[in-house]
């Protein structure tokens, strides 16, 4: 299908989806006009104050979403007010009598930019992608969220209230995103978390909370609940996918290695076995003499060495380390079976992490290699990685392709280079300022790491700017998998304040079947040439070198 003509087919249904929102609005203020004439008229009993509840809080959670954001503002800070007489913690005068209007102010305020506000429809998404079971009592909200995630490379699976919680656990979802309020009405706020929490004792999986309110309260229940977060509407598609995808990215790595170095075959064989059962691997060595030899090979990530080896002690091993740059921030955690304090001064002085008394308390051994572990990581991601994508720095990425050069070289192995860049950043930034840009970098970040492989190399170049190393795969492959990228990316509405905008980018791809003779350096600039054409050709397109006499 022609770019256009999918381009074109999406805003038709961007449109529709849009469309059906304002005809619901419509629906919605008959009602409350409704509420309205009989709080007039001084029925303002229970009933009719759970009903306003009701319809103020349907508004502010959905009308953001699709562009009415003061329209949403507005109905939150009415349902917050309506929610106090509720609870009685404010006297009956504190909700303003001309609130119905206030809301249709709000409303005529925001049609201008209702009408230019975008979503998306759900696509299909790649096997093995992660699940977000959803449970939103709003359909359009809903069907947003849908397909906001599946740009991103989620599957999202939705229910519309608690009662339907058992229809997710078939679909073994990775997360869980849940409405607060999809529950019973006539829950009160004390006992809402304890039903949530009923409800959710048989998900083994991390659940965020989202709703209308932005207040202590409903954190605090979401907290209760057993909620890792609380987010409230509209919701920020773009920074949730990036904070899922990181999460769940992190949840889902690979197992942490550890290395044990120490002469008792029972102490080796049991911290192996308990490590090992935390689906950790585990390396042992009772030769130090073969200490640099073994390290280089297995790459651990944690060392575990007992505080005294026969001709050494631990902590010379440890000092050995740390004259090499690259094994010198390694996590290290002596064994001890000597109550030698000076020894033990000496072994913690040297970097040690942590000293486990022999025999070991295993529970303790298991959580601090993770904990050692997981800060080890958080270390090389600061020095080799990007901070706000997370993807390699450009140093680090230019040393990836070098390498990726020279495998290819002894293997004969295709690979390309792609150089990508997001139009009219500049733009972005000046508009809406720098902090928004850095969301929308972020957000590529995300899609770059959904969309491709762990194999991948995949790097922020410099600003605005990303270079990619895609082994074992040609330019005609890779340029298919960029504008899958390249549609993906352009689909998704970032927000800003009361604004809703979108992105484009453009590509460059070079590879070493094309270009057999060049070196990495020469391929890099091959695909940046051809980004450059990219740009020339109008943007949001990509572009292959073309080998030409």
């Amino acid at each position: 299908m022609d770019d256009n003509k999918k381009t074109n087919d999406t805003e038709k249904r961007l449109e529709r989806l849009k469309e059906a929102y304002a005809k619901r609005l419509t629906s919605e203020f008959k009602r409350l006009h409704a509420i309205n004439d009989k709080l007039l008229s001084g029925h303002d009993d229970q009933e009719t104050l759970k009903a306003l509840h009701s319809g103020l809080h349907t508004i502010a959670g959905a009308a953001g979403t699709f562009g009415f954001a003061s329209l949403g503002e507005a109905a939150r800070q009415f349902e917050q007010q309506v929610a106090k007489r509720l609870s009685q913690t404010e006297p009956p005068t504190s909700l303003p009598t001309d609130w119905m209007e206030a809301l249709e102010s709000a409303h005529h305020k925001d049609s201008v930019s209702a009408t230019q506000s975008t979503t998306t429809i759900q696509q299909p998404v790649m096997e093995g992608a992660p699940i977000i079971g959803l449970v939103e009592r709003d359909n359009i909200l809903a069907k947003y969220a849908q397909s906001q995630f599946a740009r991103f490379g989620f599957q999202v699976y939705w229910i519309k209230d608690a009662n339907e919680l058992k229809q997710l656990t078939k679909h073994a979802p990775d997360l869980l995103l849940i409405d607060h309020h999809a529950i019973q009405d006539d829950v009160s706020d004390t006992d809402l978390a304890t039903l949530w929490k009923t409800k959710l004792q048989h998900f083994q999986c991390p659940v965020f909370f989202i709703g209308a309110e932005e207040s202590y309260k409903a954190r605090l229940q979401a907290l209760r609940a057993g909620g890792a977060g609380y987010y409230p509407k509209p919701l920020d598609m773009a920074k949730l996918a990036s904070k899922f995808a990181y999460m769940l990215g992190h949840i889902d790595a690979e197992p942490g290695r550890v290395m044990i170095i120490d002469q008792d075959p029972a102490l080796v064989s049991q911290c192996q076995s308990v490590l090992e059962d935390a689906d950790m691997n585990v390396a042992t060595l009772d030769k130090p003499e073969r200490l640099f030899e073994c390290i280089s090979e297995f790459n651990p990530e944690i060392i575990l060495v007992s505080v005294w080896l026969p001709q050494v002690t631990g902590a010379e091993l440890v000092a050995l380390l740390a004259q090499t740059e690259h094994w010198s921030h390694l996590p290290i955690i002596f064994l001890s079976r000597d109550p030698n304090a000076d020894l033990r001064r000496q072994s913690l002085l040297l970097d040690g992490d942590a000293i486990l008394e022999v025999p070991v308390d295993t529970d303790l051994l298991v959580r601090l290699c993770q904990s050692r572990i997981q800060r080890f990581r958080a270390f090389n991601r600061t020095q080799h990685q990007d901070g706000l994508t997370g993807l390699l720095k450009h140093a680090s990425i230019k040393d990836a392709l070098q390498k990726q050069w020279q495998l290819a070289q002894r293997r004969s192995q295709v690979f390309s280079v792609v150089m990508l860049d997001i139009d009219h950043f500049k733009g972005v930034n000046d508009t809406y300022g720098h902090a928004i840009g850095d969301q929308v970098i972020a957000a590529i970040g995300t899609l770059l790491r959904q969309h491709f492989r762990n194999t991948d190399k995949l790097g922020r170049y410099g600003g605005e700017e990303f270079a990619l190393v895609l082994p074992d795969c040609d330019a005609d492959q890779a340029e298919h998998l960029v504008n899958q990228l390249r549609e993906d990316f352009g689909a998704i509405t970032f927000k800003a304040n009361d604004a809703t905008f979108s992105c484009t980018l453009s590509a460059g791809i070079a590879d070493n079947q094309c270009f057999p003779t060049e070196p990495s350096e020469s391929l890099l600039a091959l695909a940046d040439k051809a980004l450059y054409r990219a740009k020339h050709d109008g943007r949001n397109c990509v572009v292959q070198a073309m080998n030409t006499p």
